[in-house]
């Protein structure tokens, strides 16, 4: 699936390095982003948890069986709860669309085996072993900084496992005085991981917005703040083959600015830059929906994808967008078309199929601008996916089929 990719949410990368982020929480779709991040840089070194878990809860199974207790307690727990839980656990975490989920049976896995050293820890004591309490303290060390957890799923899974043994000591009369000490020992030591955990995740979260900043500044045109021709051709190449899977039209858009040189020659290049930055305004806000996407072209032409649009939205946007920069009045005393700066805008709506490629829907939208500038610019030309279109007469001269 393909994120939003508008400029709003663009900008709330930088915007959020700029308000910070004490709680270790970022605004909705930032923090989103974030999260599958996390996951996705943890998943390699946290896969092995459930590899190595099952491994043991097989070995622990196999145990049991072989000692003649084949009902006890344990094995039911191993075979009905550990395993199947360790086994959803590992499935997730192949898949990084799955992150929420994969975070979630990570944290009631860690649960789990948190209960199982419990157990042993506290049976071990009883029986006058106390320095089995070494194996809790590691793992609680462990969800905080080895699993790979957020610290907020880390918190909670080591509140509850602490819960745990402060449950199951009291309900089997552990001694009082190794109670005290070793509660305060846990206290002490979630003291020390949540500190090394919140510090290592606030690093995290500060290099990821650096490199989301730095990547969008890569892939922004320097003039017009709008998506670079190498974002628009990787994003065309993207949703075109997610508009073949899902059967669904897309509608692509070429914007050319009449008579730009001719503007640029009478009043100067600053003013040329200024008038494109506005006209690039103007096509933005055409941008609106989710998954659309404008781009400066190159020059002073531009470019739109609009992901499955409603038919009236789809035919009615670029007149509305023609319109809309000609209302801007900026005077062009040097154009034989018009008293202001006008766009010619060429479209071509088309559902991807086998038998048509980008390359010819590109071709088909550069032959309509090409007609609109013909017949005296200034206008909009439609082409549907049906259309005929005469390659060789425009600059892209490659043949596709469409």
């Amino acid at each position: 699936m393909i994120h939003n990719v508008s400029n709003n949410q663009s900008s709330q990368f930088s915007d959020q390095l700029k308000r910070g982020f004490a709680g270790l929480r970022f605004s909705g779709f930032v923090e989103e982003e974030f999260l599958s991040h996390y996951a996705q840089a943890n998943v390699q070194r946290s896969r092995l948890f459930p590899i190595l878990a099952i491994g043991v809860t097989l070995i622990s199974i196999g145990i049991t069986v072989a000692e003649g207790d084949s009902h006890s307690v344990m094995l039911a727990f191993n075979f009905f709860i550990m395993l199947p839980v360790l086994g959803a656990t590992l499935w997730a975490s192949l898949d990084p669309a799955r992150h929420r989920g994969y975070q979630f049976l990570l944290a009631i896995s860690a649960v789990l085996i948190g209960m199982w050293i419990t157990s042993i820890v506290i049976r071990a004591s009883i029986g006058g072993a106390p320095y089995y309490f070494s194996a809790l303290v590691a793992w609680v060390f462990s969800v905080w900084l080895i699993l790979g957890l957020p610290f907020r799923h880390a918190a909670v899974t080591v509140l509850v496992i602490t819960g745990l043994y402060m449950f199951g000591g009291n309900s089997w009369d552990l001694h009082l005085n190794e109670m005290i000490f070793t509660t305060a020992m846990l206290i002490f030591i979630n003291g020390i991981g949540a500190f090394c955990c919140y510090q290592l995740e606030h690093a995290v979260r500060c290099t990821f917005l650096d490199s989301r900043v730095l990547s969008q500044l890569a892939e922004r045109d320097g003039l017009t703040g709008l998506y670079n021709r190498r974002s628009y051709d990787e994003y065309a190449d993207r949703i075109w083959r997610q508009s073949r899977r899902e059967e669904t039209q897309l509608t692509l858009m070429l914007v050319d600015i009449d008579h730009f040189k001719p503007f640029n020659d009478y009043y100067g290049h600053q003013a040329g830059d200024d008038a494109l930055k506005e006209v690039a305004n103007v096509i933005a806000m055409s941008a609106q929906r989710p998954l659309d996407f404008v781009a400066r072209y190159g020059g002073e032409e531009f470019a739109l994808i609009l992901y499955s649009p409603a038919h009236e939205y789809g035919h009615d946007l670029p007149e509305q967008l023609r319109a809309s920069v000609r209302d801007l009045k900026i005077p062009h005393a040097d154009s034989p078309t018009y008293q202001y700066l006008t766009v010619s805008i060429g479209v071509a709506h088309i559902i991807p199929g086998s038998t048509r490629s980008l390359v010819g829907a590109i071709q088909m939208a550069d032959e309509a601008l090409y007609q609109a500038k013909a017949e005296g610019r200034n206008r909009v030309i439609v082409k549907e996916s049906d259309s005929v279109i005469h390659t060789g007469r425009f600059r892209a001269g490659k043949k596709a089929t469409v």
